[in-house]
């Protein structure tokens, strides 16, 4: 495989892993919203039940930053997505949610551990095309 097909796949698979992410993630906000979470605080509620929407906004803006070959793209990506395993790393932990919840979580979990990655190779295979 040539480096040209080989940037081109790892962007098609980016681009998948990336709209997976952002459907789980406003699935989980929608879910969310309507199981309880155990914070008597109406502004940490609130706080707390917006980082699943934030976090697919955020990976909406850097499918499209892939896609148009933004410089830096991908590193901005595998910093979302580290940052992303810290926060619902946190949620698990804190909250102790009910299963539907954590499998939610563990899907968005295991996606950013492949978006690195994959993010990752399109680093090297950006390097390897543009020096």
């Amino acid at each position: 495989m040539d480096i040209k097909s080989l940037n081109r796949t790892v962007l098609v698979s980016a681009s998948v892993l990336y709209s997976a992410n952002v459907i789980l993630s406003i699935s989980l906000y929608t879910l969310l919203s309507l199981v309880s979470l155990p914070v008597s605080n109406v502004d940490l509620k609130a706080l707390l039940l917006s980082v699943p929407l934030i976090s697919g906004v955020f990976n909406a803006l850097i499918l499209a930053m892939l896609t148009m070959g933004l410089k830096f793209a991908e590193y901005y990506g595998i910093g979302k997505s580290v940052l992303a395993l810290i926060i619902y790393s946190g949620y698990w932990v804190a909250f102790r949610p009910p299963i539907d919840v954590v499998v939610f979580i563990v899907s968005i979990m295991a996606l950013c551990v492949i978006q690195i990655g994959v993010l990752y190779l399109f680093s090297r295979v950006q390097k390897e095309l543009f020096g």
